[in-house]
């Protein structure tokens, strides 16, 4: 049977991830397992709110369903959430391994980082003879960005070497901007330019070379910089960037092998970091192949990153053209069965059941929120590039039928949400191209903008029809009143004549109405009026409208089928109605009826006040009739 292990990570430490993903698959190879990498991100709003909404991938994870898991909870940047995990995987009594961040009762896979780092900075006092260093950190209530600010003191005070305080900044967020900021500071007096710039990550470096540029600083010659991550970014700018890897290949291998090997109780195992020496220190001059290869390929990058965007802008459209779910889908099997360059050749997108349904009726949501239902709705499914049936599954089941497979496999997992609402999931299987220069970032928080742009046009299409029903039905008989004959007679009337169809027209008003009202009350009036209303509704079929034309007139029009005598029905079908009732009074109507083909130059109103003088007729007769 299938080995399955589950990661839990995210996508921001985008170079380390997909690194370490490779070394998972490489040490899972042969050995009968699937990887379940659930990945999200956490973010913060314009208004500097956190969203942790995108976590709730994480809650599609039953651990007990899996024999292994392994966890980045560095990279949560969410130590809350973290601790959430790490008590619901030791409550399953699941094995687990923590990469970069030891959790208690999990096993612990941990890169050799400090030492690296400090003799890193030692290199540049003793190599490059740099005696005024600043630093630009990360987070400082962050273990990773607190050793790295221990490892810089450590280096300098071997070295009988102190930091200015005005050039030291310790309360970072990880950032291209906000190293952007502190680069400024640090080199805006240039009778005040460090020798070196020590950073918490490679993004910092690459924030603080742009800096140096725009304030003609020269690196490595003026200023001395170095990184840390070895991002893919690090080798291919100019200068490139002295950097430490913690090689997250052999980090995610060395996870699994843990998991496969069946330890039940936790161990430590270490991974050797190592020092990457290149141009921004002076270590390296020459271009590098990297380099050349980057600038050869940098104009498809861009035309990629076009396209992706194009991309989003297509998927937009869809959802903004077709009103009904069905439409919707058919549309979008259509559509990425020839362009999921994306999203991969074997993929689904999943929505919430209760989602679904309330997207189909056009209302606003009450079942939505940061929360998986226990049915999932396939709107989305592609094998080997080929839209497949669309199905309901099981949340648990995770993957539609169509994705399993006897292979090994890499499945990964997106949550599509927006703002506090989840709406479903993404999962692809052996693709994770989707990582790439964080668009998956982009696609998760788009797509789920996009169905909630769907869902507030389908409500809003849903009350605009309702207000619009309002507005043409007559409150106290319940057929259309007048607004309702110019909005959809006139359009029926039309298309009749267009498609070569006879219209049929039939013109009824209550007879002694005005004695019903005076001797009997309004009352029964408004009796009269409903029952009168009730026997059109059911006499005549479907297709025709029903309008109650005045107080106690009536006009009914439709498309003329069948040879059945609707005026001859509502008499009689009235009178039967009206005798049960036991009225005071005898309630009839006198009707007027024509068939105008298709063809005669007539307009609508003309046609009517053709019908209404066939029924003023009637009325005659029946008043004769009554002396």
């Amino acid at each position: 049977m299938k080995k399955k292990i589950a990661v839990l990570t995210s996508g921001w430490a985008l170079d380390f991830v997909t690194s370490m993903l490779e070394g998972m698959k490489e040490a899972a190879a042969g050995c009968n397992t699937d990887l379940y990498v659930f990945l999200a991100y956490k973010f913060y709003e314009p208004n500097g709110d956190p969203n942790t909404t995108g976590f709730a991938v994480y809650d599609l994870i039953n651990y007990q369903d899996y024999d292994g898991i392994i966890i980045t909870p560095n990279f949560f940047n969410d130590d809350e959430r973290a601790e959430a995990e790490r008590k619901k995987i030791l409550k399953s009594g699941v094995p687990a391994v923590s990469i970069n961040k030891p959790m208690e009762g999990l096993s612990f896979i941990s890169a050799i980082n400090h030492d690296v780092y400090r003799d890193l900075i030692s290199h540049l006092i003793e190599k490059h003879n740099c005696k005024n260093l600043a630093f630009i950190g990360g987070p400082f209530n962050e273990s990773g960005a607190k050793s790295n600010y221990e490892a810089f003191l450590q280096a300098l005070e071997s070295h009988n070497l102190t930091a200015k305080k005005e050039q030291i900044f310790i309360h970072g967020d990880w950032s291209y901007n906000w190293a952007y900021d502190v680069a400024q500071k640090l080199l805006e007096d240039p009778e005040k330019i460090p020798d070196g710039i020590v950073c918490i990550n490679d993004l910092a470096a690459m924030a603080v070379e742009r800096v140096a540029t725009e304030k003609n600083i020269s690196i490595p010659q003026e200023l001395k910089v170095i990184g840390f991550d070895n991002i893919e970014l690090a080798s291919t700018i100019i200068p490139s960037i002295t950097t430490v890897t913690s090689d997250g290949d052999r980090m995610g291998a060395e996870a699994v092998k843990v998991i496969l090997e069946g330890i039940k109780e936790p161990v430590v195992r270490t991974v050797e970091a190592r020092p990457i020496y290149r141009q921004s220190c002076g270590c390296q001059s020459s271009v590098s192949e990297t380099q050349v290869k980057f600038s050869q390929r940098f104009h498809g990058e861009l035309e990629d990153s076009q396209r992706f965007t194009s991309h989003l802008r297509h998927l937009e459209d869809i959802f903004i053209r077709h009103e009904t779910m069905y439409e919707l889908c058919k549309h979008l099997q259509y559509y990425f069965a020839y362009r999921h360059n994306f999203e991969g050749y074997d993929m689904a997108i999943l929505l919430n059941e209760d989602v679904a349904r309330e997207l189909e009726k056009g209302v606003e949501s009450k079942n939505a929120g940061p929360v998986y239902g226990k049915k999932m709705r396939t709107l989305v499914n592609l094998v080997d590039g080929n839209a497949v049936p669309c199905k309901t599954i099981q949340t648990r089941d995770l993957i539609p039928e169509s994705l399993k497979t006897e292979e090994n496999a890499l499945y990964l997992f997106l949550p599509v949400f927006n703002q506090k609402i989840v709406h479903g999931y993404y999962v692809s299987r052996n693709y994770t191209g989707l990582l790439k220069n964080k668009n998956a970032y982009n696609w998760t928080r788009n797509f789920g903008a996009i169905i909630e742009k769907f869902r507030q046009t389908s409500a809003y299409r849903s009350m605009s029809q309702q207000l619009l029903l309002l507005s043409t039905q007559d409150s106290l008989s319940g057929l259309l009143n007048r607004t309702g004959l110019d909005i959809y007679a006139q359009k029926l009337f039309e298309e009749n004549i267009s498609q070569n169809k006879s219209t049929e027209i039939i013109f009824a008003d209550i007879n002694n109405m005005k004695l019903i009202n005076d001797k009997h009350g309004h009352i029964y009036g408004d009796i009269a009026v409903k029952t009168v209303a009730e026997t059109i509704r059911e006499v005549i079929p479907p297709g025709y409208l029903s309008i109650r034309y005045g107080g106690d007139e009536f006009v009914i029009i439709g498309q003329r089928k069948g040879k059945i005598n609707y005026s001859e029905k509502i008499q009689t079908d009235l009178e039967k109605r009206s005798n049960k009732m036991a009225l005071p009074f005898k309630l009839t109507v006198s009707l007027g009826q024509k068939i105008f083909k298709a063809g005669k130059e007539t307009s609508l109103d003309q046609a009517i006040r053709e019908v209404d003088q066939i029924m003023y007729q009637q009325k005659i007769l029946f008043h004769k009739s009554k002396k």
